[in-house]
């Protein structure tokens, strides 16, 4: 997993946590599975762990944890702790493939972001089908006819490989 998936999903896994995990310490830990939710908690915890004594080092992410659990909510505080533990899994490979293997044994998803500007389609993951302006994106097979853009194709099957 590359630094910025794998920033972005430790994120996304801790930011429902972090108000418990800093305000709370380890009480916080324990609570988690009845204010979050299972699943969530385990890894939530397990990253925690592994990525606290690195935090703990650092001011600057200390302070970026910090903002985020008294504004979880706030994507600009979001997007700082992104920042702050994408250097942390730079200079540490340790760290890296620690919490790699704690989302990845969670099944965690992969983060994707995209953003368009006028017209387009954006289809991101495994097996995603997108359609530019005036386009059909089919996720199964397609039987018949199709009108795209004001032209009629019939008689045609097209099968997803």
């Amino acid at each position: 997993m590359d630094i910025p998936t794998l920033a972005a999903g430790v994120t996304t896994a801790l930011v429902p946590a972090l108000p418990f995990l800093v305000k709370a310490g380890e009480k916080g830990m324990e609570t988690l599975g009845e204010k979050v939710g299972e699943g969530i908690s385990e890894t939530a915890q397990a990253l925690w762990r592994k990525l606290w004594p690195a935090v703990k080092a650092n001011p600057t992410a200390a302070a970026a944890i910090e903002d985020v659990a008294a504004a979880p909510d706030d994507a600009d505080f979001q997007a700082a702790l992104r920042a702050q533990i994408k250097k942390l899994l730079a200079a540490d490979q340790t760290l890296l493939a620690d919490l790699a293997r704690v989302l990845e044994a969670a099944g965690h998803p992969q983060h994707y972001q995209a953003t368009v500007h006028g017209d387009g389609a954006v289809a991101q993951g495994p097996g995603a089908v997108a359609a530019g302006k005036g386009g059909v994106a089919v996720g199964g097979d397609l039987h018949g006819g199709a009108r795209i853009g004001g032209t009629e194709i019939t008689g045609t099957a097209i099968k997803k490989e």
